[in-house]
């Protein structure tokens, strides 16, 4: 599938962001082995420079750990679970690792699971939309590729399939249990979202899409999209996965298995 990458035009005009590619280097530094072959999220392993990946929907229920070249230094299987659609990871501040199993391009799952994970114990988060009744849904906006942990919740970002263009939040504690969630926000994006992730010092976070990142200002530890900073044009293919290796920098991947840094240039 060939993706139009456009300009933050839109965005800039309609959603409030500045343009800030020009701060940013962006390098490629490897690529993925062809094991996985169809790479959905990231987040940091046990050790700096190492990151948690995994394959897309119908793949093993394993994490692979890996480096910035794409080499492969650990497996981890996440017991106690499927991998019917495999979208998302991110990871707390006790070492539990949330894996997102909710991508619904059908718009007719009704087992959307999010696993929680560590020391061999997988605990399932299960949730549903409220504002959803048809399955599948008239309208393309049920679908999920994003999210992060922040301060005990959940945050998902909606991948919108329809003209809108809105991108949506949901919240869910990080708690097992079954959740109906309604959406808490939303703003205006051009090109779907497929990946999200929180800056390490929790005054930042970010949003991945076909071909750009969107930062927004975190608030008194509220998540929202009220402080929308930086939209950098990155390009590169479909991009599916990103992670803050910084305040203000970040790894990437792409459809095509390839690794990107996107570093902010010094002063």
């Amino acid at each position: 599938m060939k993706i139009a990458l456009c300009n933050c035009h839109s965005e800039i005009n309609k959603s409030g962001f500045h343009t800030a590619k020009r701060q940013y280097t962006i390098t490629k530094t490897g690529r993925l082995p062809k094991c996985i072959n169809e790479n959905s999220g990231l987040t940091q392993a046990w050790q700096a420079d190492y990151y948690w990946t995994h394959n897309d929907s119908g793949g093993s229920n394993e994490l692979y750990m890996i480096d910035k070249r794409g080499y492969i230094f650990d497996t981890l299987f996440v017991n106690d679970s499927k991998n019917i659609d495999w979208e998302e990871l991110t990871k707390d501040d006790q070492g539990n690792i949330y894996i997102g199993d909710f991508g619904n391009n059908s718009q007719a799952r009704k087992d959307l699971t999010i696993y929680k994970h560590k020391n061999n114990t997988t605990e399932k988060i299960t949730f549903r939309y409220a504002d959803q009744t048809d399955f599948p849904a008239k309208q393309r906006i049920f679908d999920c590729e994003a999210f992060f942990w922040f301060k005990g919740n959940l945050y998902l970002f909606s991948k919108d399939w329809s003209n809108k263009h809105l991108s949506k939040i949901y919240v869910i504690p990080d708690k097992a249990g079954d959740y109906s969630v309604s959406p808490k926000d939303s703003v205006f994006l051009k090109s779907p979202v497929t990946a999200a992730d929180v800056s390490p010092d929790g005054k930042e976070f970010a949003l991945l899409s076909y071909g750009k990142i969107f930062t927004f200002e975190i608030v008194n530890n509220e998540i929202n999209f009220s402080k929308p900073k930086g939209c950098i044009k990155v390009g590169r293919n479909q991009l599916e996965a990103l992670n803050y290796t910084s305040n203000s920098d970040f790894i990437m991947t792409n459809e095509q298995r390839k690794i990107y840094t996107v570093v902010k240039k010094s002063k």
